[in-house]
């Protein structure tokens, strides 16, 4: 039988109670010793609670939210540190659970969400995954309900759109799926077919790479939580190098549905790395454009964990990915400055540039790179200028 919205929340509730009834006992008694229920006692009611036994109120997700809540400084800020507002807004969804407030798929989706997070926190993987699979219901029914609520303003162009990219829907539920189109779509192709297309997706890759790389900054600091920055900068910038994101493009066989130019096909645009990787930013901006932060981390969060554990074979790729940054952290710590990229020249028509960017501290040029965009070329320009300092094998 299907679930309500509040049974989802009540069922993921008890199994919070679970894991946080011994969880909040253990640090109690860190700081309190053997007088560490009559802490517990303090910050709740004696009217509620004055018929209660010690194992029911130690049952009780809202007093064990309430608790954590007024010994955060005491006890529970090391551990579960920064999620205290986590805490608190879970303290107000089992109060409007428990009054039988009717909750929206969206509100059902918000609070399963900060159940997970918080059961992450601690560390309660089997619970965890228990919510995630409310989660994922919900989501599901998220989906279904902007969908169909859409359905009736689809124009005939959408529907042509739609039949077009099924395949690809099928797996990111675009409620546009015009962005999507964009997003597929090569300034090369733009240029020969202007009465075609609504604008090519290199704004979308620019959004799309802001996204990536604070989504999986998010990833990385919560999974290496109290590792070095330099550490952490490393792991992202693996998860984000176009090196992965490539291989990952290539799963998804965005090079079958690239809208390119027909120089660009001719020159095997459809496996170039370059262009896969980019067109998969612009997807990710265009998704997050048609439906919000919290569907692209939940269809996002699996590539990000495939992303982090791809081998990428050595001398595979001319980039390094991590280039700019092992680069700058000679600079400053040889010439305690930033390095400067300069754009030495470009060429090409404006739908087809090519930029040779150099990378240059105290004015000496240490290398250069070639690229059809800026970012490539200054990491190719970083890569080269390793090389000639023999920080990395030629």
């Amino acid at each position: 039988m299907k679930l309500s919205n509040n049974e989802r929340i009540g069922q993921c509730l008890t199994l919070l109670s679970q894991v946080l009834s011994p969880y909040v006992e253990e640090k109690m008694r860190l700081v309190y010793g053997n007088a560490w229920f009559s802490q517990v006692k303090q910050c709740i009611s004696n009217k509620n609670n004055s018929n209660r036994s010690d194992e029911e109120i130690l049952q009780d997700v809202s007093v064990l939210l309430s608790v954590i809540n007024q010994r955060w400084d005491k006890v529970f800020k090391t551990y579960l540190s920064p999620e205290r507002g986590l805490v608190n807004e879970l303290i107000e969804v089992r109060n409007k659970w428990a009054h039988n407030n009717c909750f929206s798929a969206d509100d059902t989706f918000r609070a399963l969400d900060s159940i997970h997070r918080l059961l992450v926190k601690i560390g309660a993987e089997q619970q965890e995954k228990q919510v995630d699979v409310h989660k994922q219901s919900v989501l599901k029914l998220l989906i279904q309900e902007k969908y169909h609520s859409t359905q009736s303003n689809i124009s005939q162009g959408d529907q042509k759109i739609r039949e077009e990219l099924k395949e690809l829907l099928d797996i990111i539920p675009f409620q546009d799926p015009k962005l999507l189109l964009r997003a597929l779509t090569h300034r090369s192709y733009m240029f020969e077919n202007p009465n075609k297309t609504q604008g090519d997706n290199e704004q979308l890759e620019f959004l799309g790479d802001s996204v990536l790389q604070f989504l999986a900054g998010d990833y990385v600091y919560e999974k290496y939580f109290g590792e070095e920055e330099g550490t952490l900068t490393q792991k992202r910038e693996k998860i984000v190098s176009n090196e992965a994101l490539a291989i990952v493009a290539q799963d998804l066989n965005l090079g079958k549905w690239m809208k390119l130019g027909k120089g660009e096909q001719l020159t095997g645009g459809r496996t170039n790395p370059s262009l896969l990787s980019n067109t998969l930013e612009a997807v990710i901006g265009a998704y997050y454009k048609d439906s919000g932060i919290d569907a692209v981390w939940e269809w996002l969060k699996p590539m990000l964990e495939k992303l982090e554990t791809i081998k990428i074979e050595a001398n595979s790729y001319k980039i390094l990915p991590d280039a700019i940054n092992r680069f700058q952290e000679w600079a400053i710590i040889k010439h305690r400055q930033n390095p400067d990229y300069i754009v030495i020249q470009e060429f090409g028509d404006d739908h087809d540039k090519v930029f040779v960017m150099g990378v240059q501290v105290n004015g000496h040029v240490y290398g250069q790179g070639k690229a059809k965009n800026k970012r490539d070329a200054k990491k190719q320009a970083a890569t080269q200028a390793l090389k000639n300092l023999g920080l990395i094998d030629s």
